[in-house]
């Protein structure tokens, strides 16, 4: 740990050729803590001695700040505003994409920005590409849904590295924006195969893979091993930008799913972990910057429970993501059109709770009551959710305590290492991060930018 912030802080008058930021999103320091328990408690679970237990990488990142979120419009941001925000370093309203559509101005991404000083681009996350978070590095739009127009932005910039799953939007949105790359020079990679069959040289490449919660599913090309692969193809005299969005701690937020937050937390600091690995090889040329575009869920922890032996293991015992029960348990329910006694063991085996208590039954009872309608089917879209009782019983008792479905307004975290880090310590706000990572790109004229041919600015 001594050693990472000596190495954090000797480089302050150097400038990074190599800059990371990677977004959490819906991750505030109570997902960090949370997870860190979590992760600890596993390994202490399995033997490993209490002292020798390894945390997140995130948290041994030396420079650590807090940065407010709100948007032009509202204190509690979505996802496109905040991408706004983090890429351009200007605020817009929610729902907006470089775009301010009371004035009509147009603010540059962080992709078009980064180009003009001949640097590379990489953009990783694990949802679609023309999705909120992603799409705010490089695309302008009035509205964030207006996905096959963000996908045709996708395949016009000359993006370097592309992963994430598949676009939305729709299979012919989809089909159409692949066609349209792939005339536009990008090699397409669909499958573990070719993506460790690309080499060095390798020009305009986008990796499509299924990522679904991690809690349901391995994914065939897991974040890291897209930053490990981008690092590859793209570290080169010109550097590189790259933003890695963890874009499924959200959906886990939304959903209250404890269980599903600390596997997709896991998974993104993996992430973090891989440039980690390439910041120790050369700490002067890079910068690595971990924040968050907002709170999801408006998390709260039992610190009691947090620290206590085994909740790790009352987590694991859910064998699925809150929404995967919908599939595997409630339409078994539905189809069979079962009485309360018949559902509950198969609730409790799926959340792994077989204690529950007086009061408890009763409230899952009359949850279980209040879903029937004139047909004897049951809902669960709304805040009467069995599933969501379930999943919010899981997390409780491992002191992980939600108040909220939605965003919230709360500030979020920033962690930073390597080259002009000390810029991102203290209280900040999403705005002023993406305007100090582009003062430093452009103070630093890069390596690259002293070499490259400058184009004129918008």
């Amino acid at each position: 740990m001594a050693a990472m912030i000596i190495a954090g802080t000797n480089y302050a008058g150097t400038f990074p050729k190599f800059v990371f930021l990677f977004i959490g999103d819906g991750m505030a320091e109570a997902d960090v803590r949370a997870t860190e328990c979590y992760f600890k408690d596993a390994q202490a679970q399995k033997g490993v001695a209490a002292d020798t237990t390894q945390g997140l990488a995130m948290t041994k990142l030396p420079v650590r700040g807090t940065a407010t979120t709100f948007s032009k419009n509202n204190a509690t941001t979505d996802s496109a505003a905040a991408a706004t925000a983090m890429s351009s370093g200007y605020k817009t309203a929610n729902g907006s994409l470089n775009v301010d559509a009371e004035t009509g101005r147009n603010f540059e991404p962080m992709a078009q920005f980064v180009k003009r000083y001949g640097m590379k681009v990489g953009i990783i996350s694990s949802v679609a590409p023309n999705h909120a978070t992603p799409a705010g590095f490089y695309a302008y739009a009035q509205k964030r849904n207006m996905y096959p127009e963000i996908a045709m932005q996708l395949t016009t910039n000359e993006l370097d590295y592309v992963g994430g799953p598949v676009l939305i939007g729709g299979p012919e949105a989809d089909v159409k924006a692949r066609d349209a790359a792939v005339k536009n020079g990008y090699t397409i990679v669909e499958d573990r195969q070719g993506f460790d069959a690309l080499r060095s040289g390798a020009r305009r490449v986008w990796v499509r893979s299924k990522m679904s919660l991690a809690i349901d599913d391995k994914h065939e090309i897991p974040l890291a091993d897209h930053v490990g692969k981008a690092i590859g193809l793209l570290a080169g005299p010109e550097g590189f930008f790259m933003m890695v969005e963890g874009a499924m701690i959200d959906g886990a937020s939304h959903s209250n799913d404890g269980a599903a937050l600390v596997h997709e937390m896991l998974e993104f600091d993996r992430a973090i972990a891989k440039a980690m690995e390439f910041y120790k090889s050369r700490p002067e040329e890079v910068l690595i910057v971990v924040t968050s575009d907002h709170e999801c869920g408006g998390l709260s922890l039992d610190e009691e429970k947090i620290k206590a032996a085994g909740m790790s293991k009352i987590l694991d015992g859910q064998k699925g993501s809150r929404n995967a029960s919908a599939g595997e348990v409630f339409r078994q329910v539905e189809k069979g059109k079962m009485l309360f006694d018949e559902a509950l063991p198969l609730m409790r085996e799926f959340f792994g709770i077989q204690n529950i208590n007086d009061k408890e039954l009763t409230e899952v009872h009359e949850y279980f009551n209040k879903g029937g309608d004139a047909r004897g089917d049951f809902s669960y879209g709304d805040n009467r959710i069995i599933s969501l009782f379930w999943s919010r019983l899981v997390s409780a008792r491992a002191g992980l305590i939600w108040s909220s479905l939605s965003h919230t307004d709360a500030p979020v975290p920033v962690y930073a290492v390597g080259a002009q880090a000390a810029r991102f310590s203290g209280n900040s706000d999403n705005a002023l991060i993406g305007r100090y990572m582009r003062d430093i790109i452009a103070e630093s004229g890069g390596d690259a930018a002293s070499t490259a041919v400058r184009l004129p600015q918008n």
